[in-house]
């Protein structure tokens, strides 16, 4: 009985941490020719993203679809779980905001920051990254990472 018990325990762990570990899905909208979004793509893959990327030439109306606060836009525009994910920003920026399950439209990382995921060497704690808000404030920090 206790063989039973402890393959039906492992079993229910192996199922629990698989589900806690899966990657967490993500639409990436992009212009075909943008190569720094390739590079953000493959840099939320490795931070267990599980990226679909749709290519699309008509970015400013996918950005107003999506609430994307105007003079907060970069080049490429991504829907992870309920929010707006604009630019550039970093994984642990997203992963916070999931967790915390703030009532906001999304984060953004305005323009094309170098030193970002994507736009070459990250150096951590120095991108300012900002909250869309359904007011559409654009002075909001949510912080540096």
């Amino acid at each position: 009985m206790a063989f039973i018990r402890t393959h039906v325990v492992a079993a229910l762990l192996t199922v629990f941490s698989a589900a806690a570990f899966a990657a967490v899905p993500a639409t990436v909208y992009k212009s075909p020719a943008c190569t720094c979004c390739e590079a953000y793509i493959s840099y939320l893959k490795q931070n267990g993203f599980e990226v679909a990327a749709v290519n699309r030439d008509d970015m400013q109306q996918i950005k107003q679809q999506l609430g994307v606060t105007p003079g907060m836009g970069s080049c490429h525009t991504a829907r992870i779980g309920r929010y707006t994910i604009e630019g550039h920003v970093p994984a642990a920026a997203i992963k916070q905001l999931l967790a915390s399950k703030a009532d906001v439209v999304g984060l953004s990382a305005p323009g094309m920051p170098q030193n970002s995921p994507g736009m070459g060497e990250v150096k951590p704690g120095t991108q300012p990254v900002y909250v869309m808000r359904k007011d559409q404030r654009t002075d909001v920090l949510y912080g540096r990472f």
